[in-house]
């Protein structure tokens, strides 16, 4: 039998939760426990994205092979909060699970730079290969040690690119002067900067208005994000540098999922692989059909040659890397191999 997730919006009844934990592959069907555990899964996606599908999915999936001994409630697009807020609260206690590319959870956990380097990733069939293997698994081990999480499953957000108001970017030169949105990280601004561009940190709220107001002239983002939040409409650019693929990972809090038991994390872990597995492909399937729409909608869309861009922005790996010492040298030549 299945089970439909439970969307809580209130904070309240989100303090009154119990905790609960993750786990791995072909997990048996688990008899019902007295009493059951609830998990708290929160992200900041919309409810028609990829990622919260995801979610639905792994909820479903959970309530399936546990028998109802776990639940997993869903508060999609923001309710408890921004990341800062989300992971914070995996570390406090009153949010057990959420999700996020790499980029971010480097603010949580040094390491995970390792896995958000511009132009790293060479195409889908690597990516791929880099999330279901040893690179993965590396990754989920030192979050654990660094942060107090592990990761669950791997998903994607997908290739970003630059979409902007001046003009289509066909070369490295096209990138100077731009006022590009990134978000606050040196993994962003260093590329950025070296390419020639003026990376602008402010909040992803914000780009929308501040394109209309020329506070900035662009951003960078995958085809469903443009068309999620719009974009498009003060944008004239989309130019396909994909010079960032955005992994996204489902973490869980340690404590969290030590409190389960042993099947039931075997449950947890393996809903959560197929779930996101089956999450990759939808974001595909959603970033190609964005595109479609957006070409079909007016933007001027064209491809790149970044054979000279990448080979500038290489070199700013180096001071991103060197911190991590040995650990982030080793994740980095595995993900290069």
């Amino acid at each position: 039998m299945k089970h439909n997730p439970v969307l809580t919006p209130t904070r309240r009844m989100i303090l009154k939760s119990g905790l609960a934990g993750a786990a791995l592959l072909g997990a048996p069907m688990i008899a019902r426990a007295q009493a059951g555990k609830t998990l708290r899964a929160a992200h900041i996606e919309s409810t028609e994205s990829a990622t919260h599908k995801g979610y639905v999915d792994f909820a479903e999936r959970v309530a399936e092979t546990t028998g109802g001994s776990v639940e997993v409630k869903v508060f999609p697009a923001g309710q408890l909060g921004n990341l800062r807020d989300l992971y914070e609260g995996i570390k406090l206690g009153s949010v057990d699970m959420t999700s996020s590319g790499p980029d971010y959870s480097a603010n949580i956990a040094p390491i995970m730079v390792a896995a958000a380097l511009y132009f790293s990733y060479r195409d889908d069939a690597h990516a791929d290969r880099m999330l279901d293997g040893a690179f993965s698994a590396a990754l989920s081990e030192a979050l654990a040690k660094q942060a107090g999480m592990r990761i669950l499953a791997w998903g994607e957000l997908g290739w970003r690119s630059v979409f902007n108001t001046v003009r289509p970017i066909q070369s490295a030169d096209d990138f100077a002067g731009l006022k590009l949105r990134v978000p606050e990280a040196q993994l962003h601004i260093l590329p950025m900067t070296a390419l020639g561009a003026a990376p602008t940190p402010i909040p992803y709220s914000d780009v929308y208005t501040s394109m209309q107001t020329g506070v900035v002239d662009g951003a960078e983002g995958t085809p469903s994000a443009v068309t999620q939040q719009k974009f498009n409409e003060v944008s004239k650019y989309y130019s396909l540098t994909q010079h960032l693929y955005n992994p996204l990972h489902l973490v869980i809090g340690d404590r969290v999922f030590g409190g389960l038991s042993g099947e039931e994390q075997v449950a947890v872990q393996a809903a959560a692989v197929a779930a996101f597995q089956a999450q990759r492909t939808q974001a595909r399937a959603d970033n190609t059909a964005a595109l479609t729409a957006l070409r079909d909608g007016g933007l001027e869309v064209n491809t790149v040659d970044v054979s000279e861009i990448r080979q500038i922005v290489i070199p700013t790996w180096e001071p991103l890397i060197k911190p991590l010492g040995a650990e982030g040298q080793a994740l980095v030549d595995m993900l290069l191999a």
